[in-house]
């Protein structure tokens, strides 16, 4: 026996791996309000293609978050958002292609986006108020913990009016 034959779908660890049982009471509301939470959709942007699907896996584990969309430059990712206009731009400030903040404002001026989170390694005031003035609404660390990277993305497309 294989490991393909033990597990009838291809996404098992990921849709499995960390089911909570509930007591019967409890079980019965998280039913109803998880029917009532609408799926978050995310599009990635990074240079690097490790960060990417580690993002990818981290995001996916959370039943109301999608990944609709993957983009290794600021001009690419111009383009995805524009095909697929996601909830929340999830995105590596560092690369470099166009200018990260010019292909920012372009997609919150058109509204191809609701919310845009960033990831980050500086801690630049003077850059930070640029990506804000461009449409940055959210700033993390790289390497933030999975349950807090989770919440944020949720918070941006929570905090956010559809367009």
């Amino acid at each position: 026996m294989t490991l393909n034959d033990r597990h009838a779908t291809p996404d098992y660890a990921a849709k499995r791996r960390f089911v909570r049982i509930a007591p019967q009471s409890e079980a019965h509301s998280a039913a109803v309000s998880y029917t009532a939470i609408s799926t978050v959709r995310v599009l990635i942007a990074g240079d690097h293609p490790t960060l990417r699907s580690c993002l990818k896996t981290m995001l996916e584990l959370d039943p109301q978050i999608s990944v609709v969309g993957e983009a290794s430059d600021d001009c690419e990712m111009v383009k995805v958002a524009q095909r697929v206009r996601p909830d929340v731009i999830l995105m590596d400030i560092d690369r470099r292609c166009c200018d990260s903040f010019d292909a920012v404002a372009e997609i919150t001026q058109r509204r191809m986006a609701q919310s845009v989170v960033a990831l980050t390694i500086h801690d630049d005031a003077e850059e930070r108020a640029e990506a804000q003035r461009a449409g940055i609404n959210l700033f993390l660390e790289k390497g933030v913990p999975y349950k807090q990277l989770i919440s944020a993305v949720r918070l941006a497309a929570a905090n956010s009016t559809k367009p």
